[in-house]
């Protein structure tokens, strides 16, 4: 079974747009040879049904891509900001322990940042993921020795809600770029829309000529929202890539106060 969320997305569109006109010219056709004619067949009325349906599939699957890029867009700016969070509250501790805790935070938001960074490249992929799971470990057992010492500081419940946050969303950011829309549903929208399109070829049939402009205007229409849906519901790679710029920026500002914090007299 061919998946299409792993083709070429220039590839895919352009195949789709073919088979698209090739169907509708077999419609076309099979509606000749069997004599298709308005009055006979209604098939302007099956046609506009089918062309509605279409659309509707059409659109119920863009709308699912387009959650799963806003859910993916809004965990980039929640870890960024439970990263900040968690680097300042880990300023109300004491030494040593606040210096292992900020260098530790700081380390880890690199690890997140290469881990995006990494795009397709499975190699870096893994080296970026096995750095993140490194480094929480190391956070947290830099962050309950220092929540120990102690015990009765109001910042430490805080502080562990912010790290467990930290860590659950490295893990929601991991769910979120592996749920895409189902190969099943996309592969329904392709075969629909190649049905349509020989439903639309069949009813030319019964009116005698085929209108291949209009026709390939509509098709590559079809494909490019096909192509689109592609495109969102792949969050590393296509031209509809989620920002990371959020976190980069917070990174800068976190690695400028750290520098500053070194700097500061003791």
């Amino acid at each position: 079974m061919i998946n299409l969320s792993a083709l070429p997305l220039p590839l895919l569109g352009a195949a789709l747009a073919a088979s698209l006109l090739l169907s509708q010219e077999l419609g076309y056709r099979c509606g000749r040879r069997m004599g298709a004619s308005d009055e006979t067949t209604g098939a302007g009325h099956l046609l506009s049904a089918a062309l509605a349906l279409l659309g509707l599939l059409i659109a119920f699957t863009f709308s699912m891509a387009s959650d799963r890029y806003e859910a993916r867009r809004a965990l980039v700016l929640a870890e960024a900001n439970a990263l900040s969070t968690t680097y300042l509250r880990i300023q109300a501790l004491d030494d040593p322990f606040r210096g292992q805790l900020s260098q530790g935070v700081i380390a880890y938001g690199q690890a997140r940042q290469d881990f995006f960074a990494a795009g397709e490249d499975n190699q870096k992929l893994a080296a970026a993921s096995a750095e993140t799971d490194a480094l929480q470990a190391r956070l947290w057992g830099d962050l309950v020795p220092a929540l120990r010492a102690a015990p009765s500081a109001t910042i430490n419940p805080a502080l562990l809600e912010t790290t467990n946050e930290l860590f659950d969303l490295a893990a929601s950011r991991q769910a979120a770029l592996e749920a895409h829309v189902p190969d099943a549903i996309l592969r329904s929208l392709v075969v629909y829309a190649l049905v349509a399109a020989a439903m639309l070829g069949y009813g030319m049939a019964s009116a005698g000529r085929r209108h291949m402009v209009a026709s390939l205007a509509l098709f590559v229409l079809v494909s490019l929202a096909v192509t689109l849906i592609l495109d969102l519901d792949r969050p590393r790679a296509g031209s509809v890539t989620i920002s990371q710029a959020p976190f980069a920026r917070t990174l800068e500002g976190l690695k400028t106060l750290e520098a500053a914090r070194l700097r500061a007299p003791r």
